[in-house]
């Protein structure tokens, strides 16, 4: 083994390896590795993984573990996951030698694991260098050091400081100083001096500057009033932190208070206020969407005293802060994270602002006053930092639990999409490993959970090892819901023969894109944001694709920042292009609006259902081009305003779309342009739209959602 230090007795033990037959554990995981069957991969893995925890005979489990290390990067994952639970310190060798295997997704596993291990100074190097590197990387190894610092904090603290002294790169710096930030008191006067230093860069300043707002001294105190009284970026930091130390306490809850729920839910999307104004741009998409209509629905309960909705925003909307919860029923608390040195324009960007974004949770909650319940939905760092804020304030949590990303990995096996290159390329990219583990570890822990309605909703647990026998947990099928007045008000200020124009109004935008030669033609209508899992550039080159739609339709996409789009969206838009280009004839029936608040979404479906006079005429349809739809909240708003839909039939729309009577379930082999032809021949089909909006009004609405997760939610309110 590489780098380890062996005694004569372990060195004999390896001399004689060939003679010892290798445990059943490591061949099951030798057989899993070669076996290309990647879902089982995910779910086995931690089976094994436990069952190494319980071995009696720990060295020679590690052993065979290292030898499996070395046969590739996925016999490398798995020796990973079942090292960490193996009780010999050869385990913690292995699992230090693996963070300088010249594959990054090993080392990235490798510091992700070590967090679970006891401190091992060798390795604080290489976790320093791997805290450097920006991303979830970065996450991993801060996490990492974070859990060490209770034991070697002395040591970290030396080592980092060195690093930072030396470390030419503002970005990595500023990493190192967000590690500072949490590994003890001994910090201060470090931190200090780099929030003072007019020669460090503003985004090092920064970093140093929020780590002191959860500092209590006379010194900070001083420093942070000067950096206030500085302009702009260091003195709203400055402003932010101050204003996080006057709301340093927890409310204390009075056993005796009959009041109603105290709600707090949690989504890191910009533009989160009543009108979803950034809808569809960037990461606000179909969850925000939700949490905007779900607040006001729990807010309108008599039972529910307050709901904090919990989004991303300036620095300056964070030092403003929600509403007092005694005055309204209802208020939006920002985060803030992000800036010149360290980019948050990505959600893969985000992993790495994970002490900025516990910070910003932490004062949100504080200052908005005693809740009784946070409620975690995604698979991000959002649910990680609300999860550990959580667990420090004595929080309960409610964990909403999708199968993704155990879906994802599921649906491209089944289409025979992966070998090992592409599974470690997916793991890779959008680390559906570690969100899986994420998933199932809030599954087993979440004091009460909420699960999607599938056929079996409950063998999802389980399959991932959380089935609730012997738990305390409250479990409940929640469908999530649509606010269906807004369709309706939508449909009562709406008239297809409406002469007067309205500046600014979404449908004569609408009508301004579309060519004199192709007005009148009924709309293709999509909705969702300029992230390839949502498949844009499908629904195009399905629609370019065929010469009948493309004669007979106008496509009309709703999504996206296209004044300053995100890299996400300048790669959709970009394959738009391609399928598309700008000088091609067909493109001047597409149309791409960009990125709408809710209420303007509302106002096109509707429109796309009754049609305008000269400017389209109705009897459209929705089409959703994503491979696969967890749920679907856009496609069932669709349906309430009267559309056939065409979904996929992964996921969740097989629950609710009618397959031949309100929409066209779609495989994702199958030609999605013959689905759209389909669609529209299912427009006419006697009873179709009232059959899809009573469906919607009986099992979706966003009220129907709220009184399931008020019933839901309410026995956490003993646990305060």
């Amino acid at each position: 083994m590489p780098n380890a230090t062996l005694t004569p007795h372990d060195m004999a033990g390896l001399m004689h390896r060939t003679a010892t037959p290798s445990s059943a554990i490591v061949e099951e995981l030798r057989s899993l590795a070669c076996s290309a069957d990647y879902p089982l991969v995910l779910r086995r893995s931690a089976q094994l993984a436990a069952r190494a925890s319980q071995s009696d005979d720990p060295y020679t489990l590690a052993c065979g573990l290292v030898e499996l290390s070395e046969e590739g990067t996925l016999s490398a994952l798995l020796a990973i996951e079942s090292l960490v639970g193996v009780d010999h310190r050869l385990a913690d060798e292995a699992l230090t030698d693996l963070l300088s295997h010249p594959d990054q997704l090993v080392r990235r596993h490798a510091g992700w694991r070590l967090g679970e291990r006891h401190a091992t100074r060798r390795a604080i190097p290489a976790l320093l260098d791997l805290l450097t590197v920006g991303g979830i990387d970065t996450m991993h190894a801060h996490r990492t050091l974070r859990c060490w610092a209770e034991s070697v904090g002395p040591s970290i603290m030396r080592q980092t400081i060195s690093r930072f002294v030396v470390e030419p790169d503002p970005a990595a710096r500023a990493r190192l100083v967000d590690l500072l930030g949490v590994i003890g008191r001994d910090a201060d006067e470090v931190l200090l001096h780099v929030a003072m230093d007019v020669d460090e860069v503003t985004g090092v300043r920064a970093a140093a500057i929020g780590a002191l707002g959860e500092r209590l001294s006379p010194r900070i105190d001083d420093a942070l009033h000067q950096l206030a009284s500085l302009d702009e970026v260091l003195g709203t930091e400055a402003a932010l932190a101050l204003n996080s130390r006057a709301f340093s306490g927890w409310p204390p809850h009075d056993p005796a208070d009959e009041r109603g729920l105290r709600i707090a839910q949690l989504v890191l999307a910009s533009g989160l206020d009543g009108q979803l104004s950034l809808g569809g741009r960037g990461d606000t998409g179909g969850v925000a969407s939700l949490l905007v209509s779900l607040g006001e629905a729990l807010a309108h309960r008599p039972d529910v005293d307050h709901v904090l909705t919990i989004g991303r925003g300036t620095t300056t909307d964070a030092v403003i802060g929600p509403l007092s919860s005694s005055r309204i029923p209802l208020s939006y608390g920002m985060v803030a994270f992000g800036d010149e040195v360290r980019s948050a324009a990505t959600p893969d960007e985000f992993w790495e602002h994970l002490p900025a974004i516990e910070r910003g949770i932490r004062r949100v909650l504080r200052l908005a006053g005693p809740v009784d319940l946070l409620h975690l939905r995604m698979a991000d760092v959002g649910t990680v930092a609300g999860a550990v804020v959580a667990s420090s304030l004595g929080l309960p949590i409610c964990f909403s639990v999708a199968p993704d990303p155990h879906n994802v990995v599921d649906s491209l096996h089944s289409r025979g999409e992966l070998d090992d290159e592409s599974f470690l390329r997916l793991a890779t990219d959008t680390h559906v490993w570690f969100r899986a583990r994420l998933i199932e570890r809030l599954a087993r822990e979440a004091d009460r959970l909420a699960l999607f309605p599938r056929r079996e909703p409950m063998e999802f647990l389980d399959d991932i090892g959380a089935g609730r026998e012997g738990s305390l947990q409250h479990v409940a099928v929640v469908a999530e819901g649509i606010d269906i007045n807004m369709l309706d008000r939508a449909a009562e200020r709406f008239s297809a023969a409406a002469a007067v124009a309205r500046r600014g109004d979404v449908l004569d935008d609408l009508a301004a894109m579309i060519p004199e030669s192709r007005r009148g033609l009924p709309l293709v209508l999509s909705v969702g944001r300029m992230n390839p899992v949502k498949g844009m550039e499908r629904v195009v080159s399905a629609w370019a694709g065929d010469q009948r739609l493309v004669d007979s339709c106008n496509l009309v996409i709703v999504g996206g920042d296209l004044d300053h789009p995100s890299q996400t969206e300048l790669t959709v838009l970009a394959a738009i292009d391609r399928v598309l280009p700008a000088t091609d004839p067909r493109r001047a029936g597409l149309v791409l609006l960009g990125g709408r608040p809710r209420a303007d979404v509302a106002r096109l479906l509707v429109a796309t259902v009754s049609g305008r006079a000269a400017d389209w005429s109705g009897g459209g349809v929705y089409v959703d081009g994503a491979l696969k739809e967890e749920f679907g909240l856009a496609v069932l708003e669709a349906m309430a305003a009267g559309l056939v839909v065409v979904a996929p039939c992964t996921g969740g729309p097989s629950t609710y779309v009618e397959h031949g009577d309100t929409g066209v379930l779609v495989d994702p082999a199958d030609d999605l342009g013959v689905a759209i032809r389909d669609a529209f021949g299912l427009v006419a089909r006697p009873g179709r739209a009232q059959r899809a909006r009573t469906m919607v009004e009986e099992r979706y609405s966003i009220e129907t959602m709220a009184a399931q997760l008020v019933d839901l939610y309410r026995p956490a309110m003993a646990l305060r």
